[in-house]
């Protein structure tokens, strides 16, 4: 299960997109993985053939590193893989080691006796601060050896492939060692690169520590020294002693520092943020006392929740409450349409005010007229006939990218962005039916489409999240409108809807008073418009020309009723 956004820790298998024995290149997309951000591809970074999956579709929090599938070389040796097995993966390197174990030297041992020998500490591994980073440069550290360190301080500034971000320390302690120097490059995740440990007296053990030492610790919990024969000894003869402390014989109280804070690994410092679990009462078995992910998880499984803060007081220690709900295949295609866009769209967005007042006079006088037979028209209905009459005149925004070309739409579909939650779907969501040939329609046949639209998209028989919308009443836009003004939203930026250019986000009509002459003053009903546009097609001259046109029509409306 690969890393890929920097907070991840794990992740679900939303679908494969290859099935075993198909061939796989450098760059194929091998299954859709959700993270803690999003749901994201996953890219193979090397090429062969699926030769088993593990995992299926559907499987959930699993840990990063986790062996989900196989890729092997030839397509001949898929066979060879129908009954292997995550356990045996794991059994192969423990029996590859054996015989170097068996013929390696005395020297080669001596590292790992040195290592097993140090204070508490906790070794750092150069950290992953991208999805796609596989190496860094320590641009430069922001802590010198022997200073304290608190969580959420600086420890180095990092250049990952995307950028050049600061590391933040996880956990509180004295930077011991630093084991890779500023201006280091090609940096491979997870490499030692400092030591922390929670003694500042500790800090002289490991002045003379290697990389090659802690070759194997980067990010773990240091092992705790054997205890020489002799103390084994005494603890056996002890045991009325052990018994009358008021904790498991397995474990002690937790090692505080001085000032009264905890001594625990980051990662049972994470554990027990997740849990809240109160680090204080819970008794470590880590070296001098240390609280380690073990001792939380033991902790979780024999207290009850509601004990984790038991005699403590204020409001500030009331456990989160919170509800988890599954996301919808609706939801999860909006938030997949919506990160791609922001992924690969280059966004801009330009806003103008529109004076609509003529606007509501026309539309007063229109539906005094002819709304027992035509029914009423809306705002919104004016609104989509001048973004149609504005693309016919700035095509661009009326186009989409296709990589090798800019395709010009002669005709204007208008997508209209309508919420399910206030057509009474529980579920809520986002459907965007499209308006078509809006350049050929007057307002009242425009005002007719999208009230029957707004009707088939409320549920259908009673069943929330089902709809008689067909999915081809809702593709093959080329423009789209989103409407919150009757939400009481003053003006907003909308996310563009792919292949589309451009969305218009229409902001709700406000009362403000205009300067009118020399010496008087007018009030005005004026509505704010954000253009949000894709700068591979449009440029800002031409998305402010567009913005423009659609001004000018919305302030002269009887120019919408002559085309």
């Amino acid at each position: 299960m690969p890393s890929l956004s920097p907070t991840m820790s794990q992740g679900n298998i939303a679908g494969w997109k290859k099935a075993e024995g198909d061939q796989v290149a450098a760059g194929d997309v091998l299954a859709e993985v959700e993270t803690d951000k999003a749901t994201i591809e996953w890219e193979s970074v090397e090429e062969g053939y699926l030769a088993k999956i593990f995992l299926q579709d559907g499987a959930k929090d699993v840990p990063v590193g986790t062996l989900v599938a196989v890729l092997c070389e030839e397509e001949g040796d898929v066979g060879k893989f129908e009954s292997y097995s995550p356990a045996a993966a794991s059994e192969q390197p423990a029996q590859e080691e054996e015989p170097s174990q068996s013929t390696s030297s005395p020297s080669s041992a001596a590292p790992s006796s040195l290592a097993l020998a140090l204070p508490p500490h906790t070794v750092l591994g150069m950290p992953s601060l991208s999805p796609t980073m596989t190496q860094g440069s320590l641009s430069s550290w922001s802590k010198k050896e022997g200073d304290a360190i608190e969580a959420g301080e600086i420890l180095a500034e990092v250049e990952t492939d995307k950028a050049t971000i600061e590391w933040e320390a996880v956990d509180g302690g004295f930077l011991a060692k630093v084991l890779v120097q500023a201006g280091t490059s090609d940096i491979e995740i997870g490499r030692p690169v400092a030591i922390v440990c929670e003694e500042e007296e500790d800090m002289g053990a490991f002045k003379d520590v290697t990389p090659e030492m802690l070759a194997n610790e980067g990010d773990q919990e240091a092992p705790s020294a054997p205890a020489p024969p002799q103390e084994a000894k005494k603890e056996k003869a002890r045991p009325a002693a052990k018994a009358a402390a008021p904790m498991s014989s397995s474990s002690q109280a937790p090692r505080t520092h001085p000032s009264g804070h905890v001594l625990a690994s980051p990662k049972a410092r994470a554990m027990a943020r997740d849990g809240n679990v109160d680090l204080s009462l819970v008794a470590g078995t880590g070296p001098g006392g240390r609280v380690i992910a073990a001792d939380v998880a033991e902790y979780e499984e024999s207290a009850p929740r509601q004990a984790t803060h038991a005699g403590a007081a204020g409001d500030d220690n009331v456990p989160d409450a919170y509800e988890d709900v599954e996301v919808s295949q609706m939801r999860r295609v909006i938030a997949q349409r919506l990160l791609m866009s922001k992924q690969t769209i280059p966004h801009y967005y330009l806003t103008m005010d529109c004076e609509v007042g003529a606007l509501m006079s026309l539309r007063s006088s229109v539906n005094a007229s002819v709304a027992e037979k035509m029914g009423k028209v809306s705002l919104n209905d004016f609104v989509i006939k001048a973004c149609a009459l504005a693309c016919q005149e700035v095509p661009e925004c009326n186009a989409e990218w296709r990589d090798d070309a800019i395709r010009l739409h002669k005709n204007v579909h208008v997508g209209v962005a309508m919420d399910l939650g206030s057509l009474g779907h529980t579920q809520g969501g986002l459907v965007v039916p499209v308006v078509k040939n809006v350049q050929l329609k007057g307002v009242a046949s425009i005002s007719s489409v999208v009230k029957d639209y707004a009707a088939r998209a409320k549920p259908a028989d009673g069943v929330d999240g089902k709809m008689r919308l067909t999915p081809e009443e809702m593709d093959g836009g080329t423009f789209t409108v989103s409407n919150l003004g009757m939400m009481g939203v003053k003006q907003f930026a909308a996310i563009v809807n792919p292949p589309q250019s451009c969305i218009l986000a229409v902001g709700g009509v406000r009362s403000e008073v205009k300067k009118d002459g020399p010496d008087g003053f007018r009030e005005a009903k004026v509505m704010s418009v954000t253009l949000s546009c894709d700068h591979r097609v449009v440029d800002g001259a031409v998305g402010a020309k567009w913005l423009q046109k659609f001004k000018n029509l919305l302030e002269n409306p009887l120019q919408m009723l002559l085309q």
